[in-house]
């Protein structure tokens, strides 16, 4: 597979991914306990997600590997979809019962950064068998890019939150607030908000994966190779 292929397919497959985890469910999120449509829909979407990325990484090497048997694929990209399963649980124990749902969106939007960055290293270098250069080059304006994104994000929660601590200070005495509670009008008006940021979520945790891929596929090269001219 070439070079310009290869990335082509990720970005294809990234975004057709994030249109359908907005789509679908707002956000690909699956703990353990939550057994709803959402829980088997956001599996699958990761399941089928990773044993792309698995495909596309085995297609791009030189040896007997690079045709590896889709049955294989398959169970590797089961084995990350538990682990990123896993990690959504450990976020739904940790911060899914306090009532600021955006607080929980938040954190399920860093889980699914960290968790592609962790996945493309391991891609990269345990199964594509690449190094990490010395001289990290042409990465400034990638990573540029990737800051802006999350800067983005970041700015659209601040704005968030500022409107939750506005309408708590304004309204958090009054009756009606009083009578359901305000831990559950703060969860009912932070659970509105967090589905308005699930779009803007999506952009940025998309185009994240698609720099976060071309980042790693910068900073590493063949192991054997002696310098960038060889690639």
């Amino acid at each position: 597979m070439k070079k310009n292929n290869e990335l082509m397919i990720i970005i294809i497959t990234t975004v057709t991914f994030g249109v359908l985890g907005r789509l679908l469910v707002r956000v690909p999120y699956m703990a353990f306990g939550d057994f709803s449509s959402g829980f088997f829909i956001s599996a699958t979407l990761w399941w089928v997600y990773n044993s792309l990325l698995f495909h596309v990484t085995y297609s791009m090497r030189d040896d007997e590997k690079s045709r590896e048997p889709v049955i294989k694929v398959i169970m590797y990209a089961g084995l990350a979809t538990l682990i990123k399963m896993g990690i959504d649980t450990c976020i739904d124990w940790t911060v899914g019962h306090q009532p600021n749902m955006l607080i929980l969106v938040a954190a399920m939007e860093i889980s699914m950064l960290l968790y592609a960055l962790g996945f493309d290293y391991f891609l990269f270098t345990k199964i594509r068998k690449k190094q990490v250069r010395e001289e990290k080059k042409g990465i400034n304006a990638l990573i540029i890019s990737l800051c802006s994104l999350l800067v983005l994000y970041a700015g659209t929660l601040i704005y968030y939150m500022k409107q939750v601590n506005y309408v708590v200070e304004r309204y958090g005495n009054s009756s009606m607030v009083q009578e359901v509670g305000l831990d559950n009008a703060i969860w009912k008006f932070t659970t509105t908000l967090g589905q308005r940021s699930t779009t803007i979520g999506t952009i940025v945790y998309v185009g994240c994966f698609i720099l976060i891929w071309c980042i790693i596929d910068k900073i590493t090269i063949e192991k054997g190779k002696l310098n960038d001219g060889e690639e």
